[in-house]
């Protein structure tokens, strides 16, 4: 997935007010910020493959450091700990939803990859393999992100301001570089350039998740 993996970010956010948006952008994406940085030290490994499946171009044949099931709760338990240990003045739950953010990141996985994640290290492989089908597998991505991205608008109000609407235009460029990233390249490029492309996309989502926040105020303070 792409940027369906912000859909439990948006979905958090509407329940947990009190958590950063632009912190849930970077948790529900911090398996693939270690992946990328994994890939560029040769420790863990993936091609690029023309057509290898129709909504996807990556080989992921070897990531047992971060997409393995216990490898991502072992990220989500250590992101929960240190959020709740640097993060002052914030209750139990909102380390937990960071760690929630997190976990989410292989459940979206397991949708559309092909059996590449593993159950345990070393054990059968799973995966869903939605990415064989580009039509079924963008309708799943672009639903999950929108309809957080709902529950979330409807939790808030964009703030009186001549930039009101730039939470919807931010949302419409998410929508947009998803549908860009569907285009084959003129040139493929080689599996270390296509990390390096992805941290610089996960840190600005993650940038523009912080301007889309600043530009909404919420309806009511949290229950939560």
């Amino acid at each position: 997935m792409f940027i369906g993996h912000y859909a439990p970010a948006f979905a958090i956010k509407a329940a947990r007010p009190d958590v950063p948006l632009w912190h849930l952008f970077v948790a529900v994406q911090l398996v693939d910020f270690a992946w990328a940085g994994l890939v560029l030290a040769g420790i863990e490994k993936a091609r690029i493959t023309p057509r290898f499946l129709e909504a996807s171009m990556l080989d992921l044949y070897h990531m047992p450091y971060t997409h393995a099931l216990p490898s991502t709760i072992l990220w989500a338990i250590g992101a929960a700990l240190l959020y709740g240990l640097l993060v002052k003045n914030k209750t139990k739950g909102v380390a937990i939803a960071i760690g929630v953010a997190v976990l989410s990141h292989w459940v979206t996985d397991l949708l559309v990859h092909s059996k590449d994640l593993e159950l345990w290290w070393g054990g059968p492989k799973l995966g869903f393999g939605l990415w064989a089908s580009l039509p079924i597998s963008q309708l799943l991505e672009l639903g999950l992100f929108l309809g957080a991205v709902w529950l979330y608008f409807k939790s808030s109000q964009p703030k009186p301001s001549p930039k009101r609407w730039i939470g919807v235009a931010i949302v419409a460029f998410f929508v947009v570089i998803q549908l860009y990233s569907l285009v084959p390249p003129p040139k493929l490029p080689t599996i270390q350039i296509f990390a390096i492309q992805a941290l610089f996309a996960f840190s600005l989502f993650s940038v523009l998740a912080w301007v889309l926040e600043r530009g909404r105020e919420l309806n009511q303070p949290s229950r939560l």
